[in-house]
């Protein structure tokens, strides 16, 4: 009986002491923190050539508002202080690359984090041209785009030295990545205009198969209504381009030719079967002329004024469609 009251006994001395070790929080005794438990990204995330650049320190696992941070790179100590999280700075010139090392003392961690982070500033040109627009002979410069036309954009990282055939690319359209246009050596991106837009927001982002280096460039592309440009066709010289006819002409000649250019249209030629020409004279529609793009004038006397009128509709597409006057003083 008595061993058994001592054995009760001891249980329960036991049991309290348990209960009365001591609790110690593992701010007292310094928590352990990893490498990955501090992260560093940078703004912008992928700098450009003597672009302004910040790099950011966060962390969800420790308070770095009370963290001794030191920011260092070959040439020592930059910044130095409690919560100093982040380092501003303006990049180096094309592919000219700066490490900066950072060296993290948290206030309740027992560990100092050393992190690394290497900026390479690159650049990438994106060039477009209207696949379908049509422009005449010795037109200098290249097709707008029309509502519903062809786009060809290309991706030139001409910075990222010896990295031109490893290049993986992501191509967005309006912030949306097209899936079917990205991938590795897809530098090209062909699509049709949305006919509501007035300019289309193309993004794309290459970076190396290595990781090193990254670009990004954003571009906007207009959208222009397609156009009829009016020029004087010379019996022995042809239609010349040089002098587009304005608004109102006066004619000396007893006959002459004028020529209708549809330009940024969406067609192989201006002649093509995919366009429809209908001509009016002083608002009276008439018989299409057998060269469709041409029509001639011979007045019957001198004075007064004929006022031609021409619509063009692309017929396959339906917000292709323009009118233009040209008045002719006789």
């Amino acid at each position: 009986m008595i061993n058994q009251k001592v054995k009760i006994l001891l249980n329960t001395l036991l049991v309290l002491s348990i209960f009365c070790i001591p609790v110690i929080s593992f701010g007292e005794i310094g928590g352990v923190l990893t490498d990955g438990d501090i992260t560093i990204s940078t703004i912008p995330k992928n700098p450009q050539p003597y672009e302004n650049v910040t790099i950011e320190l966060s962390s969800y696992a420790t308070d770095l508002n009370r963290a001794n941070i030191e920011w260092r790179d070959k040439t020592g100590v930059l910044l130095s202080g409690y919560g100093e999280k982040q380092y501003s700075f303006t990049a180096t010139g094309p592919n000219i690359s700066t490490v900066f090392n950072v060296t993290i003392e948290p206030a309740d961690s027992i560990t100092v984090i050393n992190k690394t982070v290497t900026i390479s500033p690159s650049e990438i040109e994106v060039l477009w041209e209207s696949v379908d627009g049509y422009t005449p002979p010795f037109y200098k410069g290249k097709s707008f785009v029309a509502p519903e036309g062809v786009i060809k954009v290309v991706a030139i990282p001409n910075t990222i030295q010896g990295n031109k055939g490893n290049l993986t690319y992501t191509w967005k359209i309006d912030n949306s990545v097209v899936l079917s246009a990205s991938g590795y050596n897809k530098n090209s991106y062909v699509f049709k205009n949305s006919e509501f837009d007035s300019n289309e927001q193309i993004e794309v982002s290459a970076s190396s198969v290595d990781g090193r280096y990254n670009a990004t460039k954003k571009i906007e592309i207009p959208t222009t209504t397609p156009k009829i440009v009016f020029y004087k066709k010379s019996p022995t010289e042809g239609i010349l381009y040089n002098n587009a006819l304005t608004n109102e002409i006066f004619m000396n000649e007893d006959e002459m030719t004028v020529a209708a250019v549809p330009y940024f249209f969406s067609t192989k030629g201006y002649a093509d079967s995919e366009l429809s020409y209908k001509w009016q004279i002083n608002g009276e529609s008439i018989t299409t002329p057998s060269k469709k793009t041409e029509i001639t004038i011979r007045p019957a006397s001198r004075g007064g004024s004929a006022t031609i009128g021409l619509t063009i509709e692309n017929l396959y597409l339906l917000f292709q469609k323009i009118s233009s006057q040209l008045k002719i003083n006789l």
